[in-house]
């Protein structure tokens, strides 16, 4: 959920994108958020799970801020909005989930352009073909996928009592530090270039 935030804070995304329960990579999710925490950053997390989407419709794809269902109106809203996102899922027939492909779906161009985007994913050895083929459709909304990402297999977790899996292993906590803190770089760069140019500087260079 978003809180209270200034101007001046990053708005980043978080969006999981597996319905199994206990998860991997909702697990991951919520390390990478627990890393955002520690930057000037306001997060919204957006479980799949929790809050699925329809089956988008290709007839809302120009404007999908007119889409019929408040859910996914939401979920644009809070795209459009941010400044960076995160983008989690597992692995499923060597590619991303489903219900991942499926929420981007209901997104433009306008929601991700020139906006960093952090790629976690899990599955096999440490498999990475989830986020390579996420870095694809990132680049087709033209947003930005950031060099560092962060891939899992299940000896990086431990279970927890309450039937939740947390990220245990050294290597790959070093790694989402990483990748939160290039996010958060390349998203104070980008909102600075995606800001329109003021007046007094038009004026000095025309």
């Amino acid at each position: 959920m978003m809180s209270e935030h200034t101007s001046s804070d990053l708005q980043i995304m978080l969006v999981c994108g597996s319905v199994r329960r206990p998860s991997h990579t909702r697990a991951l999710t919520a390390q990478i958020e627990q890393s955002l925490s520690r930057y000037a950053v306001v997060t919204t997390d957006w479980d799949l799970r929790e809050r699925p989407l329809p089956i988008a419709d290709p007839a809302h794809h120009d404007d999908p801020l007119l889409h019929p269902d408040q859910e996914v109106r939401d979920f644009v809203t809070a795209a459009t909005l941010s400044d960076a996102f995160v983008l989690a899922s597992p692995d499923y027939h060597n590619s991303f989930s489903g219900v991942l492909k499926n929420a981007l779906d209901h997104l433009a161009i306008e929601q991700l352009q020139y906006k960093p985007v952090a790629l976690a994913g899990h599955g096999g050895n440490r498999s990475s073909q989830a986020v390579d083929q996420l870095r694809i459709v990132v680049r087709g909304l033209h947003g930005v996928a950031i060099p560092a990402q962060v891939c899992t297999q299940v000896s990086d977790y431990r279970l927890l009592e309450r039937d939740a899996y947390q990220v245990y292993a050294e290597d790959v906590l070093h790694r989402i530090e990483r990748s939160a803190a290039e996010l958060v770089v390349f998203a104070y760069q980008l909102r600075s270039a995606r800001r329109p140019a003021t007046t007094s500087r038009t004026a000095d260079i025309g």
